[in-house]
């Protein structure tokens, strides 16, 4: 495999894993682990009791209701941390665990996860994609969705885990915004750290007008197709020009496909038997007040294999 060294961008801090003893957590674990040993950084599994112990203090004269006070049992959080650390030790591979530190924290459980990884200017949070809490039918549980959404830096949710090796493919959308560039470096990063092959989609829709009064409900296409098709194609190769850099050594492929763009990429990720999914917080189309677009969100939830939103940093 080709061990290149990630830039100095991402490398600024750990790697932050959520885990609660779920397999969905084992696998963000196993994933993080790999990751964190790649990028040459540290990985901080933190695991949240987000059942504190309550003490109810009793006030100098009878008030309705009482305070109540959360009391952290340190002696229960340490012995948490051992067994956490025993859990890491039997999860994650020896060759692993040279730089690894585990934290005991109290609270909800995505806020927590948020919160270490703005502590230590994590590079990367990782967290499975269901864990404990939720029903079976939901893909995505409310704790991923969460710290995909606030985090302060990139996020990786992860489905079923597999190793990966110098065939693997990154599959990366762009719509030329300045997300989708952000995402594209990101995944360009990880191709090489890797030594495996970069696939950019760029998948657009066709304009319609409104119906005219001889087609009935029958839509119309706006603008000349073939027009269109080009400037989807110029929108891809802008994008590999601005952000793979010359002389690059990666195998990079690309193509343009029609149709809703979060079902053209879980479509092409699926079809791959890509090993990652790489896409921004929000292209061209959302909503400035949205900090999750539609197109992050839809693939978070139907992707199969694990996906990377690559949220800008802090103060970014």
């Amino acid at each position: 495999m080709n061990e290149l060294k990630a830039t100095e961008e991402q490398t600024t801090g750990p790697v932050v894993v959520g885990v609660d003893g779920s397999i969905a957590s084992e696998r963000a674990l196993l994933w993080a682990a790999e990751h964190a040993f790649r990028m040459g950084a540290g990985l901080r599994v933190v695991l949240v009791r987000t059942h504190p112990v309550p003490v109810t203090s009793i006030a100098p004269a009878p008030v309705w209701p009482w305070p109540v006070v959360h009391h952290r049992d340190e002696q229960g959080a340490a012995e948490t941390r051992e067994m956490l650390a025993e859990i890491v030790t039997a999860t994650i591979p020896a060759k692993y665990d040279d730089n690894v530190k585990v934290d005991v924290v109290d609270g909800d459980s995505a806020s927590s996860i948020i919160e270490v990884a703005r502590e230590h200017r994590a590079a990367l949070i990782v967290v499975g994609r269901r864990g404990r809490g939720g029903f079976k039918r939901l893909l995505l549980g409310s704790v991923s969705d969460e710290v995909a959404t606030y985090a302060p830096c990139p996020v990786v949710v992860t489905g079923k885990h597999s190793e990966w090796t110098p065939q693997s493919t990154i599959v990366v959308g762009v719509d030329g915004s300045a997300d989708s560039d952000r995402a594209l470096k990101w995944a360009a990063n990880q191709a090489q750290l890797v030594g495996s092959r970069l696939h950019v989609v760029h998948a657009w829709e066709p304009p319609y007008a409104a119906p005219d009064s001889l087609a009935g409900t029958m839509p119309f296409l706006a603008d000349d197709q073939g027009e269109l098709a080009k400037h989807a194609q110029k929108i891809l190769s802008d994008s590999i020009a601005r952000c793979v850099p010359d002389g690059s050594d990666l195998t990079v492929t690309s193509e343009v496909l029609e149709g809703y763009p979060s079902a053209m990429l879980t479509e092409v990720a699926s079809g791959d038997h890509a090993e990652l999914l790489v896409i921004g917080t929000r292209g061209l189309g959302g909503f400035s007040s949205m900090l999750l677009g539609s197109v992050a969100h839809q693939c978070l939830h139907h992707a199969v294999c694990p996906v990377a939103v690559i949220r800008p940093s802090d103060g970014q």
